[in-house]
């Protein structure tokens, strides 16, 4: 009987992986071509940073790169109330580029978070364009041109794929095939017209679109905010989306350090996730049950377990390969074996702690 189930949830897990193999590569279909508007918009970015002092620099330096003219940009960074050196890094960028500047966020409002600072970053923005991304990524020098091609008229917001920068270790390696295997779904089940997911370290959005949706003073408190106004814009039933996985337009992000850290950030994630609804649930039912099915295969018929794990691996491989060659990470494949054990217990695990554990805590703040 074990055996019959893990075949039908192995066939059923291989015709979900084909689906999303499809929907990752019509994602993959970049746009060429000019820009669609007649003059370039005003465009403001906007980076919230907490306790930031160490990766703030390498994030700033990307951004005063970009290839958008100086005059049409301003980077409005908001120091969440840090407590080390934050502020300090900040003032230095805005006296070096006078389209840099800070902004203090201040409690009182009805906001929590990441959230109350973006809003309030938003808020003093000029920009006809609004992007979001983190203090610990860097943008490509593309980032801004190649965001703004996907923008048509009725295009209210516009998701990016973020990549993990590195991966030199094993703990890194297995965040970076996580990353990968998460944003070929999210991507191309938004391509699908079934936004599931979005990353707040690469957004942009018209500032048109956030004022109809009444900004993150009226969306209903997310730990992850990002999700929550992507999917508040795009159910709005008055502004397209994109989701596109393009070279141009990838942000690169550091890895967590510590497996706690990776479980409180992919915690926090799922708990959002809720919010998908049933087609969100019917995503994750078939890996969900598949991988509990092989931890009672280890249990029951110990001699089935490495046959369904070479079967289940070589499925995943070629699931993030396609990804994973479009943007020049091949190499991270030789992490798929740490992948496969952390991802069978990290599957069959989550949802419990979601639904069961206590508060979030993340950048020192519970939730």
């Amino acid at each position: 009987m074990l055996t019959l189930l893990l075949l039908i949830l192995g066939v059923l897990y291989l015709v979900e992986l084909a689906f999303y193999s499809f929907a990752a590569r019509l994602a993959r279909r970049t746009r060429k071509g000019p820009y669609p508007f007649r003059t370039l918009p005003k465009v403001s970015v906007v980076v919230a940073a907490k306790d930031e002092e160490e990766n703030l620099p390498a994030c700033l330096a990307s951004l005063v790169n970009v290839d958008y003219p100086v005059d049409l940009l301003e980077i409005i960074v908001v120091n969440d109330q840090s407590g080390d050196s934050t502020p300090a890094v900040i003032n230095g960028y805005s006296h070096n580029y006078d389209f840099v500047r800070r902004v203090d966020a201040v409690d009182g409002t009805d906001m929590r978070g990441k959230a109350n600072a973006l809003s309030q970053g938003i808020d003093s923005a000029h920009g006809e364009f609004i992007f979001l991304t983190d203090a610990d990524c860097s943008v490509p020098v593309t980032w801004i041109s190649g965001m703004l091609k996907y923008f048509e008229e009725n295009t209210g917001i516009v998701g990016g794929v973020t990549l993990i920068s590195k991966a030199d270790d094993i703990l890194s390696g297995i965040q970076t095939l996580d990353w990968d295997f998460l944003l070929s779904i999210g991507a191309g089940a938004a391509t699908l017209r079934k936004p599931l997911a979005c990353l707040g370290n690469n957004l942009a959005f018209r500032m048109k679109a956030y004022q109809d949706v009444g900004g993150y003073r009226k969306i209903r408190f997310s730990v992850t905010e990002d999700y929550a106004l992507f999917k508040a814009i795009a159910e709005s039933g008055r502004w397209d989306y994109r989701y596109p996985m393009d070279r141009r337009t990838l942000v690169e992000t550091l890895p967590v350090t510590s497996l706690k850290q990776v479980f409180a950030q992919r915690k926090r994630w799922a708990t959002g996730g809720k919010e998908t609804g049933f087609f969100g649930i019917a995503t994750l039912a078939p890996g969900f049950l598949l991988n509990w099915s092989i931890i009672l295969s280890a249990v029951l018929s110990p001699a089935t377990l490495p046959l369904f794990l070479l079967v289940k691996t070589i499925l995943d491989a070629l699931f993030v390969f396609p990804t994973l060659r479009f943007y020049g990470k091949i190499v991270h494949l030789k992490f798929i074996v740490y992948f496969e054990i952390y991802y069978l217990v990290y599957v069959a695990l989550l949802p419990f702690s979601v639904y069961l554990g206590k508060a979030i805590t993340w950048k020192g703040r519970k939730y």
